[in-house]
């Protein structure tokens, strides 16, 4: 739940952004949605926009509208992205090029370093 009944009979809310920011490091992958962390942090998907929303204005996170969803990266200080890993095993992969690989298929494995079945 999201909010407890505090002893002056209001809401008060027990998702604080350090727990959504938490959220980005117990999901795997590069980025979340609403879903995961209103899934990991136990709140209703609402919550979790707000919360992102609030974080993105105050520079924390970025989003991209893709696909129909919204995904969320934590970005570092004045909005630049975290310091790429240049041994990453993401540069290994080599590109496709479009109607030749079938990576937009695989897209889950090669950003998360997973065989494909």
């Amino acid at each position: 739940m999201s909010r407890e009944c505090g002893d002056t009979r209001r809401y008060t809310e027990t998702v604080t952004p350090d727990d959504v920011l938490d959220v980005f490091e117990i999901v795997e992958g590069p980025v979340v949605t609403s879903g995961d962390v209103a899934e990991t942090l136990d709140c209703s998907r609402e919550t979790a926009r707000r919360k992102l929303r609030t974080l993105e204005e105050q520079g924390h996170v970025a989003s991209r509208k893709t696909a129909g969803r919204v995904v969320w990266w934590v970005v570092g200080e004045q909005g630049t992205p975290r310091e790429v890993d240049p041994d990453d095993p993401f540069w290994e992969f080599k590109p496709g090029s479009s109607g030749e690989s079938d990576v937009s298929e695989r897209i889950g494995a090669v950003l998360y370093n997973k065989k494909s079945a």
